[in-house]
């Protein structure tokens, strides 16, 4: 991936994480002839890396949590029985706080170094991918079942025993675990010569590296964003043959939902696509366009990460009936101006499903 010093790993090259211009291999001997010319200097890439990842991360892990550690505060007080879509958005809320709590531990090392260990070093990076991967696929599970739903009117996780949504939430963490299992094994605190610094870094070899940016791209983007495109659709075919205002909602919810999850991660994985390419040789390396690349990693990987802090927003913000829980909630905790600030619409106790416009639609007989 670019040259042996740049690779990039924005928090320690987890896939979409690679981003800042640190190695990602260190174990190949500098002597070793691997190239006609001396490895490339991305100076411009870590001094932008310096001044731009710190504040960012800090700024995603105060916003996500906060967002998100609202959604699961409402979901949890609940006294009924949660829908199959809210349960999904409940862990969809966990894994995105679980995956911005390990944010300052890569802002601690994009400013200075690593400086937690090993031990450490495995755990945040399996935590850290375990989670990337459970938020796409919980969103790919909760377009699933919107389009039973409303496309099929089969309520697979709304009748029936509960634990068919429980099974289908063990198999995604299960899943994301495996996928996670390299970081366990091959992450560890090294030493970088070259930059002087301690880094939290895979040991295998740069083939390696390259196979598990292939694996992200295609189980934790594609697949889910072709799940949700499809999904969406056909869901968008129904809703335009119908009336009624509360249609018209539902159908810009769903616009809303994919677009942005399309919007914010496809630039960096078009990044991470023509790394790959590098990686196979298949386009010809140059330095200051290589380093550019670097830059353009770490921008973009930003603007994934802010998909945690928009999950809230798109998932529940907009539901009619959250408006009017999370007023209660903030009224309990003494907050002033709550009536204001989420004033809930006259509809929003007549559903016992409440997180989004398109799941009352489905579960009022669209």
């Amino acid at each position: 991936m670019m040259s042996q010093v740049s690779g990039h790993s924005l928090l320690l090259d987890l896939g979409f994480l690679e981003n800042s211009s640190f190695p990602y291999d260190y174990s190949e001997n500098e002597s070793t002839p691997c190239c006609s010319s001396p490895p490339c200097s991305h100076d411009f890439s870590l001094t932008f890396d310096l001044a731009f990842l710190p504040t960012l991360y800090s700024l995603l892990f105060f916003f996500g949590l906060l967002g998100n550690g609202a959604v699961a505060a409402v979901l949890l007080r609940q006294h009924r029985a949660l829908s199959g879509t809210d349960t999904f958005l409940l862990h969809l809320a966990l894994a995105d706080m679980l995956l911005v709590l390990t944010l300052p531990l890569w802002a601690v090392e994009a400013a200075w170094e690593w400086v937690f260990g090993s031990g450490l070093c495995k755990v945040a990076g399996a935590l850290f991918k375990i989670n990337f991967y459970a938020g796409a696929f919980l969103l790919a599970c909760i377009s699933f079942d919107r389009y039973l739903n409303i496309v099929h009117a089969t309520q697979l996780y709304r009748r029936g025993p509960g634990t068919r949504v429980t099974l289908t939430c063990v198999i995604v963490w299960g899943l994301c675990l495996l996928l996670a299992f390299p970081d366990l094994l091959f992450l560890s605190a090294q030493h970088e010569p070259r930059l002087n610094a301690t880094r939290c870094l895979y040991t295998f070899p740069q083939t390696g590296h390259t196979a598990l940016n292939i694996l992200q791209l295609l189980a934790g983007f594609l697949l889910p964003l072709l799940i949700m495109a499809y999904c969406y659709t056909h869901i968008l075919l129904v809703l335009l043959g119908s009336r009624g205002q509360r249609r018209l909602r539902a159908m810009r919810v769903v616009v809303t939902v994919v677009v942005a999850f399309a919007l914010c991660w496809t630039p960096y994985h078009l990044a991470m696509l023509v790394d790959i390419l590098i990686d196979l040789n298949a386009v010809s390396r140059d330095c200051e366009w290589e380093s550019q690349l670097d830059v353009a990693k770490s921008i973009t990987s930003g603007l994934g990460f802010v998909h945690c802090c928009l999950n809230p927003l798109l998932y529940a913000f907009v539901g009619v009936k959250f408006r009017g829980q999370m007023r209660t909630l903030l009224g309990r905790l003494g907050c002033p101006g709550q009536e204001a600030l989420l004033r809930p619409t006259p509809s929003s106790s007549r559903r016992d499903s409440s997180w989004s416009e398109t799941t009352e639609a489905s579960y009022s007989g669209l």
